[in-house]
Protein backbone atom coordinates (compact mmCIF):
# COMPACT_ATOMS: atom_id res chain seq x y z
CA UNK A 1 0.00 0.00 0.00
CA UNK A 2 1.54 3.30 -1.17
CA UNK A 3 1.07 6.20 1.28
CA UNK A 4 1.90 9.80 0.42
CA UNK A 5 1.66 12.97 2.51
CA UNK A 6 1.11 16.39 0.94
CA UNK A 7 1.99 19.07 3.49
CA UNK A 8 2.38 22.85 3.75
CA UNK A 9 -0.32 23.62 1.20
CA UNK A 10 -3.40 25.85 0.94
CA UNK A 11 -6.21 23.61 -0.32
CA UNK A 12 -8.96 25.15 -2.44
CA UNK A 13 -12.22 25.47 -0.52
CA UNK A 14 -10.67 24.02 2.65
CA UNK A 15 -9.29 26.97 4.67
CA UNK A 16 -8.48 24.87 7.72
CA UNK A 17 -6.62 22.12 5.85
CA UNK A 18 -2.85 22.31 5.43
CA UNK A 19 -2.06 18.67 4.70
CA UNK A 20 -3.66 15.74 2.87
CA UNK A 21 -2.73 12.07 2.84
CA UNK A 22 -3.14 9.76 -0.14
CA UNK A 23 -3.22 5.99 -0.42
CA UNK A 24 -3.09 3.99 -3.63
CA UNK A 25 -3.87 6.97 -5.81
CA UNK A 26 -6.81 8.33 -3.82
CA UNK A 27 -7.26 10.90 -1.06
CA UNK A 28 -7.26 9.10 2.28
CA UNK A 29 -7.52 11.94 4.81
CA UNK A 30 -7.91 15.71 4.96
CA UNK A 31 -6.53 15.83 8.49
CA UNK A 32 -3.75 13.24 8.54
CA UNK A 33 -1.57 12.48 11.52
CA UNK A 34 1.74 13.97 10.43
CA UNK A 35 3.58 11.53 12.67
CA UNK A 36 2.43 8.51 10.68
CA UNK A 37 4.82 6.68 8.41
CA UNK A 38 4.57 7.65 4.74
CA UNK A 39 6.29 6.22 1.70
CA UNK A 40 6.65 9.72 0.28
CA UNK A 41 6.29 13.25 1.62
CA UNK A 42 5.67 16.14 -0.77
CA UNK A 43 6.35 19.61 0.65
CA UNK A 44 4.12 22.01 -1.27
CA UNK A 45 6.01 25.03 0.09
CA UNK A 46 2.89 27.12 0.75
CA UNK A 47 1.50 26.38 -2.72
CA UNK A 48 -2.18 26.79 -3.53
CA UNK A 49 -3.71 23.41 -4.26
CA UNK A 50 -6.65 22.90 -6.62
CA UNK A 51 -8.30 19.69 -7.79
CA UNK A 52 -6.33 18.47 -10.80
CA UNK A 53 -7.35 20.47 -13.86
CA UNK A 54 -9.15 18.60 -16.65
CA UNK A 55 -9.12 19.73 -20.26
CA UNK A 56 -12.66 18.81 -21.27
CA UNK A 57 -12.08 18.88 -25.03
CA UNK A 58 -8.79 18.42 -26.80
CA UNK A 59 -6.95 16.15 -29.23
CA UNK A 60 -4.17 14.42 -27.31
CA UNK A 61 -2.02 12.87 -30.03
CA UNK A 62 -2.93 15.81 -32.27
CA UNK A 63 -1.36 18.11 -29.72
CA UNK A 64 1.84 16.06 -29.80
CA UNK A 65 1.76 16.07 -33.60
CA UNK A 66 1.43 19.86 -33.61
CA UNK A 67 4.65 20.14 -31.59
CA UNK A 68 6.58 18.56 -34.48
CA UNK A 69 5.21 20.54 -37.45
CA UNK A 70 5.43 24.20 -38.44
CA UNK A 71 3.89 26.44 -35.80
CA UNK A 72 2.02 29.23 -37.59
CA UNK A 73 -0.02 30.50 -34.63
CA UNK A 74 0.18 34.26 -34.33
CA UNK A 75 1.47 34.90 -37.86
CA UNK A 76 0.13 38.21 -39.14
CA UNK A 77 0.49 37.81 -42.90
CA UNK A 78 1.43 35.45 -45.73
CA UNK A 79 4.96 36.80 -45.85
CA UNK A 80 5.79 35.62 -42.33
CA UNK A 81 4.38 32.17 -43.09
CA UNK A 82 6.38 31.84 -46.29
CA UNK A 83 9.49 32.86 -44.35
CA UNK A 84 8.89 30.05 -41.83
CA UNK A 85 8.26 27.61 -44.67
CA UNK A 86 11.43 28.59 -46.51
CA UNK A 87 13.63 28.07 -43.46
CA UNK A 88 12.10 24.63 -42.86
CA UNK A 89 12.98 23.38 -46.34
CA UNK A 90 16.66 23.37 -45.47
CA UNK A 91 16.09 20.53 -43.01
CA UNK A 92 14.07 18.02 -45.07
CA UNK A 93 14.64 15.80 -48.06
CA UNK A 94 13.04 16.51 -51.42
CA UNK A 95 9.43 15.27 -51.79
CA UNK A 96 8.94 15.13 -48.00
CA UNK A 97 5.51 16.43 -47.02
CA UNK A 98 5.74 19.72 -45.12
CA UNK A 99 2.89 20.26 -42.68
CA UNK A 100 1.96 23.16 -40.48
CA UNK A 101 -0.94 24.54 -38.51
CA UNK A 102 -2.14 27.82 -37.08
CA UNK A 103 -2.68 30.39 -39.84
CA UNK A 104 -5.75 32.59 -39.62
CA UNK A 105 -6.58 34.96 -42.45
CA UNK A 106 -8.83 36.89 -40.07
CA UNK A 107 -5.70 38.15 -38.31
CA UNK A 108 -4.16 39.46 -41.54
CA UNK A 109 -4.42 43.02 -42.77
CA UNK A 110 -5.75 41.65 -46.06
CA UNK A 111 -8.37 39.16 -44.90
CA UNK A 112 -8.55 36.94 -47.96
CA UNK A 113 -7.58 33.32 -48.46
CA UNK A 114 -4.05 32.65 -49.76
CA UNK A 115 -3.39 30.42 -52.78
CA UNK A 116 -1.25 27.51 -53.89
CA UNK A 117 0.78 29.89 -56.01
CA UNK A 118 1.93 31.70 -52.88
CA UNK A 119 3.39 28.44 -51.57
CA UNK A 120 4.76 27.40 -54.97
CA UNK A 121 7.07 30.42 -55.01
CA UNK A 122 8.87 29.00 -51.97
CA UNK A 123 8.29 25.27 -52.29
CA UNK A 124 7.66 23.99 -55.83
CA UNK A 125 9.11 20.52 -55.15
CA UNK A 126 7.95 19.67 -51.61
CA UNK A 127 4.24 19.01 -51.07
CA UNK A 128 2.98 21.55 -48.51
CA UNK A 129 -0.20 21.36 -46.43
CA UNK A 130 -0.86 24.07 -43.86
CA UNK A 131 -4.00 23.75 -41.74
CA UNK A 132 -5.97 26.74 -40.56
CA UNK A 133 -5.93 27.36 -36.81
CA UNK A 134 -9.36 25.74 -36.30
CA UNK A 135 -8.42 22.64 -38.31
CA UNK A 136 -11.41 23.17 -40.62
CA UNK A 137 -9.55 24.48 -43.65
CA UNK A 138 -6.21 23.79 -45.27
CA UNK A 139 -3.89 25.54 -47.69
CA UNK A 140 -2.04 23.30 -50.14
CA UNK A 141 0.52 23.94 -52.83
CA UNK A 142 0.40 22.63 -56.40
CA UNK A 143 2.74 19.71 -55.63
CA UNK A 144 0.39 18.49 -52.87
CA UNK A 145 -2.62 18.75 -55.17
CA UNK A 146 -0.78 16.83 -57.88
CA UNK A 147 0.19 14.02 -55.50
CA UNK A 148 -3.43 13.88 -54.34
CA UNK A 149 -4.46 13.36 -57.97
CA UNK A 150 -6.74 16.39 -58.14
CA UNK A 151 -8.09 17.37 -61.49
CA UNK A 152 -8.93 20.95 -62.42
CA UNK A 153 -12.64 20.12 -62.68
CA UNK A 154 -12.86 18.21 -59.37
CA UNK A 155 -16.32 18.50 -57.83
CA UNK A 156 -17.09 19.72 -54.29
CA UNK A 157 -17.74 17.13 -51.60
CA UNK A 158 -20.91 17.25 -49.54
CA UNK A 159 -20.19 19.19 -46.37
CA UNK A 160 -17.15 20.89 -47.84
CA UNK A 161 -15.97 23.52 -50.28
CA UNK A 162 -13.09 23.99 -52.72
CA UNK A 163 -12.16 27.63 -53.20
CA UNK A 164 -11.77 28.23 -56.95
CA UNK A 165 -10.36 30.94 -59.20
CA UNK A 166 -12.25 32.78 -61.91
CA UNK A 167 -11.71 29.81 -64.27
CA UNK A 168 -13.13 27.32 -61.76
CA UNK A 169 -9.79 25.74 -60.86
CA UNK A 170 -8.89 24.95 -57.22
CA UNK A 171 -6.83 27.78 -55.69
CA UNK A 172 -5.33 25.60 -52.95
CA UNK A 173 -7.85 26.24 -50.14
CA UNK A 174 -10.03 23.32 -49.06
CA UNK A 175 -12.70 23.66 -46.37
CA UNK A 176 -14.14 20.98 -44.07
CA UNK A 177 -14.91 17.71 -45.92
CA UNK A 178 -13.07 18.93 -49.00
CA UNK A 179 -9.85 18.67 -47.00
CA UNK A 180 -10.10 14.89 -47.37
CA UNK A 181 -9.15 15.29 -51.02
CA UNK A 182 -5.67 16.34 -49.89
CA UNK A 183 -5.17 14.67 -46.51
CA UNK A 184 -5.88 11.25 -48.00
CA UNK A 185 -2.56 11.49 -49.86
CA UNK A 186 -0.46 12.33 -46.79
CA UNK A 187 1.40 9.33 -45.34
CA UNK A 188 -0.41 8.06 -42.24
CA UNK A 189 1.15 8.31 -38.79
CA UNK A 190 2.50 4.98 -37.55
CA UNK A 191 1.88 3.47 -34.11
CA UNK A 192 5.39 4.58 -33.19
CA UNK A 193 4.55 8.14 -34.27
CA UNK A 194 1.35 8.19 -32.19
CA UNK A 195 3.21 6.95 -29.13
CA UNK A 196 5.79 9.71 -29.53
CA UNK A 197 3.10 12.34 -30.02
CA UNK A 198 1.31 11.20 -26.87
CA UNK A 199 4.44 11.36 -24.76
CA UNK A 200 5.19 14.89 -25.93
CA UNK A 201 1.63 16.01 -25.36
CA UNK A 202 1.33 14.69 -21.83
CA UNK A 203 4.68 16.22 -20.86
CA UNK A 204 3.43 19.64 -21.98
CA UNK A 205 0.05 19.16 -20.32
CA UNK A 206 1.58 18.17 -16.99
CA UNK A 207 3.73 21.31 -17.05
CA UNK A 208 0.50 23.33 -17.38
CA UNK A 209 -1.17 21.60 -14.45
CA UNK A 210 -3.41 19.29 -16.52
CA UNK A 211 -4.09 15.91 -14.92
CA UNK A 212 -6.96 14.63 -17.12
CA UNK A 213 -8.19 15.11 -20.68
CA UNK A 214 -11.27 14.36 -22.73
CA UNK A 215 -9.81 13.17 -26.05
CA UNK A 216 -12.23 14.38 -28.72
CA UNK A 217 -11.65 11.91 -31.54
CA UNK A 218 -9.76 8.79 -30.53
CA UNK A 219 -8.46 6.28 -33.05
CA UNK A 220 -7.54 2.63 -32.70
CA UNK A 221 -3.86 3.63 -32.89
CA UNK A 222 -4.37 6.23 -30.18
CA UNK A 223 -5.86 3.70 -27.80
CA UNK A 224 -2.98 1.31 -28.41
CA UNK A 225 -0.49 4.05 -27.57
CA UNK A 226 -2.39 4.98 -24.41
CA UNK A 227 -2.58 1.36 -23.36
CA UNK A 228 1.14 0.81 -24.03
CA UNK A 229 2.00 3.77 -21.79
CA UNK A 230 -0.44 2.57 -19.16
CA UNK A 231 1.10 -0.93 -19.15
CA UNK A 232 4.52 0.64 -18.55
CA UNK A 233 3.13 2.94 -15.83
CA UNK A 234 4.12 5.92 -18.00
CA UNK A 235 0.70 7.47 -18.62
CA UNK A 236 0.63 10.74 -16.65
CA UNK A 237 -2.82 12.04 -17.64
CA UNK A 238 -6.14 10.32 -17.19
CA UNK A 239 -7.99 9.96 -20.50
CA UNK A 240 -11.69 9.99 -21.28
CA UNK A 241 -11.80 8.81 -24.87
CA UNK A 242 -14.38 9.80 -27.49
CA UNK A 243 -14.08 7.29 -30.31
CA UNK A 244 -13.89 8.54 -33.89
CA UNK A 245 -17.03 7.99 -35.94
CA UNK A 246 -15.10 5.51 -38.08
CA UNK A 247 -16.02 1.83 -38.03
CA UNK A 248 -12.40 0.69 -37.77
CA UNK A 249 -12.00 2.75 -34.61
CA UNK A 250 -15.27 1.93 -32.82
CA UNK A 251 -16.16 -1.56 -34.06
CA UNK A 252 -14.44 -3.47 -31.23
CA UNK A 253 -16.18 -1.40 -28.56
CA UNK A 254 -19.52 -1.54 -30.33
CA UNK A 255 -19.30 -5.33 -30.08
CA UNK A 256 -17.79 -5.51 -26.58
CA UNK A 257 -19.30 -2.49 -24.88
CA UNK A 258 -17.83 0.62 -23.27
CA UNK A 259 -14.88 0.66 -20.89
CA UNK A 260 -15.63 2.66 -17.76
CA UNK A 261 -14.71 2.93 -14.07
CA UNK A 262 -11.02 2.59 -14.95
CA UNK A 263 -8.62 4.96 -13.23
CA UNK A 264 -6.67 6.05 -16.31
CA UNK A 265 -8.50 5.13 -19.52
CA UNK A 266 -12.26 5.19 -20.01
CA UNK A 267 -13.78 4.55 -23.43
CA UNK A 268 -17.50 5.25 -23.40
CA UNK A 269 -18.23 8.04 -25.92
CA UNK A 270 -18.46 8.61 -29.66
CA UNK A 271 -17.39 11.86 -31.38
CA UNK A 272 -19.53 13.01 -34.33
CA UNK A 273 -19.33 16.11 -36.54
CA UNK A 274 -22.37 18.13 -37.59
CA UNK A 275 -20.82 21.31 -39.02
CA UNK A 276 -17.60 23.24 -39.54
CA UNK A 277 -16.06 26.31 -37.89
CA UNK A 278 -17.03 29.96 -37.76
CA UNK A 279 -13.69 31.34 -38.95
CA UNK A 280 -13.81 29.43 -42.24
CA UNK A 281 -17.59 30.00 -42.60
CA UNK A 282 -18.25 26.29 -42.23
CA UNK A 283 -20.37 26.61 -39.07
CA UNK A 284 -24.02 26.04 -40.04
CA UNK A 285 -26.13 29.12 -39.34
CA UNK A 286 -29.89 29.55 -39.43
CA UNK A 287 -29.40 32.75 -41.42
CA UNK A 288 -26.57 33.57 -43.89
CA UNK A 289 -23.23 34.98 -42.83
CA UNK A 290 -23.31 38.76 -42.52
CA UNK A 291 -20.09 39.04 -44.54
CA UNK A 292 -21.07 36.35 -47.08
CA UNK A 293 -24.83 36.59 -47.79
CA UNK A 294 -24.75 33.58 -50.12
CA UNK A 295 -23.24 31.27 -47.50
CA UNK A 296 -24.68 29.72 -44.36
CA UNK A 297 -22.19 26.94 -43.59
CA UNK A 298 -22.24 23.17 -43.93
CA UNK A 299 -24.35 20.40 -42.40
CA UNK A 300 -22.51 17.09 -42.45
CA UNK A 301 -25.48 14.77 -41.86
CA UNK A 302 -29.25 14.78 -41.67
CA UNK A 303 -31.34 14.74 -38.48
CA UNK A 304 -32.29 11.17 -39.30
CA UNK A 305 -28.69 10.01 -39.76
CA UNK A 306 -27.61 11.53 -36.44
CA UNK A 307 -30.73 10.19 -34.72
CA UNK A 308 -29.85 6.68 -35.86
CA UNK A 309 -26.30 7.04 -34.53
CA UNK A 310 -27.55 8.38 -31.21
CA UNK A 311 -30.08 5.58 -30.83
CA UNK A 312 -27.56 2.86 -31.65
CA UNK A 313 -24.78 4.09 -29.40
CA UNK A 314 -26.92 5.28 -26.48
CA UNK A 315 -28.63 1.88 -26.43
CA UNK A 316 -25.22 0.26 -26.03
CA UNK A 317 -24.13 2.57 -23.22
CA UNK A 318 -22.11 5.13 -25.18
CA UNK A 319 -22.44 8.88 -24.77
CA UNK A 320 -22.66 10.73 -28.11
CA UNK A 321 -20.69 13.99 -28.35
CA UNK A 322 -21.48 16.02 -31.46
CA UNK A 323 -19.45 18.92 -32.81
CA UNK A 324 -21.86 21.82 -33.21
CA UNK A 325 -20.82 25.46 -33.60
CA UNK A 326 -23.54 27.26 -35.60
CA UNK A 327 -27.11 27.75 -34.37
CA UNK A 328 -28.54 25.66 -37.24
CA UNK A 329 -26.26 22.73 -36.43
CA UNK A 330 -27.04 22.98 -32.71
CA UNK A 331 -30.79 22.97 -33.36
CA UNK A 332 -30.48 19.84 -35.50
CA UNK A 333 -28.32 18.11 -32.91
CA UNK A 334 -30.87 18.88 -30.21
CA UNK A 335 -33.60 17.52 -32.48
CA UNK A 336 -31.71 14.24 -32.88
CA UNK A 337 -31.03 13.97 -29.15
CA UNK A 338 -34.71 14.66 -28.43
CA UNK A 339 -35.87 11.99 -30.86
CA UNK A 340 -33.43 9.21 -30.01
CA UNK A 341 -31.24 10.13 -27.04
CA UNK A 342 -31.39 9.11 -23.40
CA UNK A 343 -30.90 11.93 -20.91
CA UNK A 344 -29.01 9.57 -18.59
CA UNK A 345 -26.30 9.27 -21.25
CA UNK A 346 -25.41 12.97 -20.87
CA UNK A 347 -25.00 13.48 -24.59
CA UNK A 348 -22.91 16.53 -25.36
CA UNK A 349 -22.63 19.32 -27.90
CA UNK A 350 -18.97 20.12 -28.37
CA UNK A 351 -18.29 23.88 -28.66
CA UNK A 352 -21.94 25.10 -28.67
CA UNK A 353 -20.75 28.53 -29.77
CA UNK A 354 -23.75 30.16 -31.46
CA UNK A 355 -27.05 29.18 -29.81
CA UNK A 356 -30.48 30.50 -30.74
CA UNK A 357 -32.40 31.79 -27.67
CA UNK A 358 -35.23 29.34 -28.36
CA UNK A 359 -32.80 26.43 -28.12
CA UNK A 360 -31.07 27.40 -24.86
CA UNK A 361 -33.84 26.02 -22.61
CA UNK A 362 -33.88 22.71 -24.50
CA UNK A 363 -30.52 21.59 -23.11
CA UNK A 364 -31.53 20.96 -19.50
CA UNK A 365 -34.63 18.73 -20.00
CA UNK A 366 -32.75 16.72 -22.62
CA UNK A 367 -29.77 16.26 -20.29
CA UNK A 368 -27.46 17.72 -22.94
CA UNK A 369 -24.07 19.10 -21.87
CA UNK A 370 -22.54 22.11 -23.67
CA UNK A 371 -18.76 21.53 -23.76
CA UNK A 372 -17.23 24.94 -24.41
CA UNK A 373 -13.75 26.43 -24.71
CA UNK A 374 -13.32 29.95 -23.30
CA UNK A 375 -10.26 30.85 -25.36
CA UNK A 376 -12.21 30.21 -28.57
CA UNK A 377 -14.32 33.21 -27.62
CA UNK A 378 -11.40 35.52 -26.95
CA UNK A 379 -9.66 34.37 -30.14
CA UNK A 380 -12.79 34.88 -32.27
CA UNK A 381 -14.22 38.08 -30.78
CA UNK A 382 -12.18 40.53 -32.94
CA UNK A 383 -13.98 39.32 -36.09
CA UNK A 384 -17.09 37.47 -34.87
CA UNK A 385 -19.27 40.52 -35.53
CA UNK A 386 -18.23 40.40 -39.20
CA UNK A 387 -19.51 36.83 -39.49
CA UNK A 388 -22.66 37.25 -37.39
CA UNK A 389 -23.66 40.91 -37.43
CA UNK A 390 -24.51 42.77 -34.23
CA UNK A 391 -27.97 41.26 -33.74
CA UNK A 392 -26.65 37.70 -33.40
CA UNK A 393 -23.70 38.49 -31.12
CA UNK A 394 -25.82 37.93 -28.01
CA UNK A 395 -26.10 34.26 -29.08
CA UNK A 396 -22.33 33.83 -29.09
CA UNK A 397 -20.53 31.76 -26.46
CA UNK A 398 -23.41 31.96 -23.92
CA UNK A 399 -21.62 30.51 -20.89
CA UNK A 400 -23.50 32.32 -18.13
CA UNK A 401 -26.84 31.72 -19.84
CA UNK A 402 -26.13 27.98 -19.73
CA UNK A 403 -24.96 28.16 -16.13
CA UNK A 404 -28.15 29.94 -15.04
CA UNK A 405 -30.07 26.97 -16.45
CA UNK A 406 -28.17 24.71 -14.05
CA UNK A 407 -25.96 23.09 -16.66
CA UNK A 408 -22.44 21.79 -16.21
CA UNK A 409 -20.14 23.46 -18.75
CA UNK A 410 -16.89 21.49 -19.14
CA UNK A 411 -14.10 23.81 -20.25
CA UNK A 412 -11.05 23.02 -22.31
CA UNK A 413 -8.80 24.20 -25.09
CA UNK A 414 -9.56 22.16 -28.21
CA UNK A 415 -5.76 21.85 -28.42
CA UNK A 416 -3.97 22.08 -30.73
CA UNK A 417 -6.49 24.69 -31.93
CA UNK A 418 -5.78 26.71 -28.78
CA UNK A 419 -2.84 26.42 -26.39
CA UNK A 420 -3.89 24.01 -23.60
CA UNK A 421 -3.25 26.33 -20.63
CA UNK A 422 -6.11 26.09 -18.10
CA UNK A 423 -5.10 29.40 -16.53
CA UNK A 424 -5.57 31.14 -19.88
CA UNK A 425 -8.99 29.49 -20.11
CA UNK A 426 -9.97 30.62 -16.62
CA UNK A 427 -8.82 34.17 -17.39
CA UNK A 428 -10.82 34.24 -20.63
CA UNK A 429 -13.91 32.86 -18.90
CA UNK A 430 -14.02 35.52 -16.19
CA UNK A 431 -13.00 38.51 -18.35
CA UNK A 432 -13.97 37.78 -21.96
CA UNK A 433 -10.93 39.87 -22.80
CA UNK A 434 -7.67 39.20 -24.58
CA UNK A 435 -4.39 39.18 -22.70
CA UNK A 436 -4.03 42.95 -23.09
CA UNK A 437 -7.37 43.57 -21.38
CA UNK A 438 -9.31 44.37 -24.57
CA UNK A 439 -12.14 45.17 -24.79
CA UNK A 440 -12.67 47.18 -21.64
CA UNK A 441 -15.31 45.53 -19.49
CA UNK A 442 -15.29 42.35 -21.58
CA UNK A 443 -16.87 41.29 -24.88
CA UNK A 444 -20.56 40.45 -24.35
CA UNK A 445 -19.75 40.80 -20.66
CA UNK A 446 -23.12 39.46 -19.51
CA UNK A 447 -21.86 35.97 -20.38
CA UNK A 448 -18.73 36.06 -18.19
CA UNK A 449 -18.34 33.34 -15.59
CA UNK A 450 -17.48 33.94 -11.95
CA UNK A 451 -14.09 32.70 -10.79
CA UNK A 452 -15.74 29.83 -8.93
CA UNK A 453 -17.62 28.82 -12.09
CA UNK A 454 -14.47 29.07 -14.20
CA UNK A 455 -12.63 26.76 -11.80
CA UNK A 456 -15.59 24.38 -11.93
CA UNK A 457 -15.25 24.34 -15.71
CA UNK A 458 -11.83 22.70 -15.27
CA UNK A 459 -12.70 20.48 -12.29
CA UNK A 460 -16.20 19.38 -11.28
CA UNK A 461 -18.00 20.10 -14.55
CA UNK A 462 -15.77 17.96 -16.82
CA UNK A 463 -15.87 15.25 -14.15
CA UNK A 464 -19.65 15.21 -14.46
CA UNK A 465 -19.41 15.26 -18.26
CA UNK A 466 -17.34 12.05 -18.15
CA UNK A 467 -19.46 10.29 -15.46
CA UNK A 468 -16.61 10.65 -12.94
CA UNK A 469 -18.15 13.16 -10.53
CA UNK A 470 -17.78 10.71 -7.63
CA UNK A 471 -14.02 10.25 -8.05
CA UNK A 472 -12.69 13.37 -9.76
CA UNK A 473 -12.83 17.15 -9.59
CA UNK A 474 -12.86 17.68 -5.81
CA UNK A 475 -10.47 17.52 -2.89
CA UNK A 476 -12.42 15.00 -0.86
CA UNK A 477 -11.73 11.64 0.75
CA UNK A 478 -12.10 8.85 -1.79
CA UNK A 479 -11.41 11.06 -4.81
CA UNK A 480 -8.40 10.63 -7.07
CA UNK A 481 -5.23 12.14 -5.65
CA UNK A 482 -4.85 14.54 -8.57
CA UNK A 483 -3.78 18.08 -7.75
CA UNK A 484 -2.71 21.23 -9.57
CA UNK A 485 -0.49 23.33 -7.31
CA UNK A 486 -0.02 27.02 -8.08
CA UNK A 487 2.41 29.60 -6.77
CA UNK A 488 -0.43 31.91 -5.76
CA UNK A 489 -4.18 31.80 -5.23
CA UNK A 490 -6.44 32.56 -8.18
CA UNK A 491 -8.22 35.88 -7.66
CA UNK A 492 -10.38 38.36 -9.53
CA UNK A 493 -8.74 41.39 -7.92
CA UNK A 494 -6.28 41.65 -10.81
CA UNK A 495 -7.28 39.03 -13.40
CA UNK A 496 -4.09 39.50 -15.43
CA UNK A 497 -2.17 37.98 -12.52
CA UNK A 498 -3.87 34.69 -13.36
CA UNK A 499 -1.91 34.66 -16.61
CA UNK A 500 1.32 35.15 -14.66
CA UNK A 501 0.60 32.41 -12.12
CA UNK A 502 3.07 29.52 -12.17
CA UNK A 503 2.33 25.83 -11.81
CA UNK A 504 4.70 24.58 -9.10
CA UNK A 505 3.58 20.93 -8.94
CA UNK A 506 1.31 18.64 -10.89
CA UNK A 507 0.34 15.49 -9.00
CA UNK A 508 -1.45 12.53 -10.56
CA UNK A 509 -2.42 9.43 -8.59
CA UNK A 510 -0.53 10.79 -5.60
CA UNK A 511 2.75 11.10 -7.54
CA UNK A 512 4.54 14.18 -8.84
CA UNK A 513 4.49 14.23 -12.65
CA UNK A 514 5.75 17.81 -12.90
CA UNK A 515 7.74 20.06 -10.56
CA UNK A 516 8.64 23.60 -11.60
CA UNK A 517 12.32 23.36 -10.77
CA UNK A 518 12.80 19.95 -12.43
Amino acid sequence: MSKTLLKNGHFYGLPNVRAVSCENGKIASLSPNLKNDFDAIIDLQDGWVYPGFTDGHMHLSGLGWSLEILDLVGTKDKRSILKILKSSLEKVDKDTWIQGRGWDQNDWEEQIYPTARDLDKVSPNHPVVLRRIDGHALWANTKAMQLAGLEANIKNLDGGKIIRDEKGKPTGIFIDNAMDLITGAIPKASEKDILRYTKKAQTLLNSLGVTSVHDAGTSKKDIKAYQDLLDKNELSVRIYAMLNDIREDYEFYLENGPVFDKPFLNIRALKVYMDGALGSRGAALLEPYSDAPNESGFIFMSDTALSNIVKKFNNLGFQVNTHGIGDRAIRQILNAYEISGFSKMRNRIEHAQIVHPLDLPRFKPLGVIPAMQATHCTSDMPWADERLGKERLTRAYPWQSFSKLGLAIPGGSDAPVEYPDPLAGIYSAITRQDKTGWPKGGWQAQERLSLEQAIQSYTTWPAYASFEENVKGKIEVGYYADFTVLGQALSTENPKLILETKVTHTIVNGKIVYRAHD
